[in-house]
């Protein structure tokens, strides 16, 4: 999951980095600590620092000092930036957290800062995919062009993190009834949460394209592989988001217009109406055949209502 660093001999912090090496904030208490209790190279040290126990205190000390002041961490927002995927979850989830905090009071203070966000959002980890979710929804609302170089890849991080299916039946291996019930309701629940990181991250993809479509033309694919996802409130948003790259530069969009014509035959309502506005902002004029008959025979008024329109617009054309 996370990135291997690398501890140079020549670090200015290599006193932390040496094997049984001594904790800069050792004597720091984070539940505590205010910003004018630390040095600030002291707690940059803990954060690069090769021994896990450190760099969660120091992480730690970051999210009491963000809650208190965002402004109070940005000398060390590069070291921050760098956690979200750390080998050690707790320190990412802690991470991504402060990253949240600075979201909050100054996003952009993140530019250029969002590559291991980035790399937690596609997390295997549900809690850390969701906690990265979050934040990323709430940057794309106040600055929709800082995450807009990432949206390749965020769709890229919902394909590969597909919910398991409903839980295991692991009757054969645990006897004891109530201890299989709650290892079902914890599956279940995490299930939910991944459910909800993926709708969130799907959703933020459609945010851009719709905001800022010019620097998200580059996700074509990777959406194209999530109109088929299994969960609508996935699939539904990838076919949004590639009717909105479409209205800015159909040419982008019409190597995969056929995958998406194929989407005004899919069995969920949803996903069919967001496929009838898609094919109408490509100007794909086969779709008019297939559209007529969804304004005769679809189930949803107002999808049929919606299929006559688009095919109208289009035959004019």
């Amino acid at each position: 999951m996370g990135a291997t660093r690398t501890y140079l001999p020549g670090d200015p912090h290599r006193t932390c980095m040496a094997t049984n090496s001594t904790d800069p904030l050792a004597d720091i208490d984070p539940e505590s600590v205010s910003p004018g209790d630390v040095d600030i190279a002291d707690v940059r040290a803990a954060l690069s620092c090769s021994n896990p126990l450190a760099r969660q205190r120091g992480i730690d000390v970051c999210d009491a000092l963000a809650e208190q002041d965002a402004d109070s961490v940005r000398p060390l927002l590069d070291a921050v930036a760098a956690l979200p995927d750390d080998s050690n979850a707790s320190i990412g989830l802690r991470a991504v957290s402060v990253l949240d905090s600075v979201a909050a009071a100054d996003p952009d203070a993140l530019d250029g800062r969002l590559d291991a966000l980035v790399a937690a959002a596609g997390s295997d980890i549900v809690d850390l995919q969701l906690t990265a979710a979050t934040t990323f929804g709430k940057l794309v609302v106040a600055r929709p062009g800082l995450v807009a170089p990432h949206a390749r890849a965020l769709a890229e991080a919902v394909a590969s993190t597909e919910p398991d299916e409903e839980p295991t039946d692991i009757s054969e291996f645990v006897n004891h009834r109530g201890t299989r019930e709650t290892i079902a309701e914890h599956e279940r629940q995490e299930r939910k949460r991944r459910v909800s990181a993926r709708q969130t991250l799907a959703n933020v993809v459609v945010a851009v394209t719709e905001e800022t479509p010019e620097q998200a033309l580059d996700a074509v694919d990777a959406l194209a592989s999530l109109m088929d996802d299994v969960d609508a409130g996935v699939a539904g948003p990838a076919v949004d988001a590639l009717g909105h790259l479409a209205a800015a530069d159909p040419e982008a969009v019409a190597p995969v217009a056929d995958r998406l014509l194929v989407r005004l035959d899919d069995e969920r309502p949803t996903v069919r109406a967001r496929a009838v506005g898609a094919v109408g902002r490509l100007g794909d004029e086969r779709a008019v055949p297939r559209l007529r008959e969804l304004a005769d025979e679809d189930d949803n008024e107002e999808l049929r209502e919606l299929a006559a329109e688009t095919a109208a617009f289009l035959a004019e054309d």
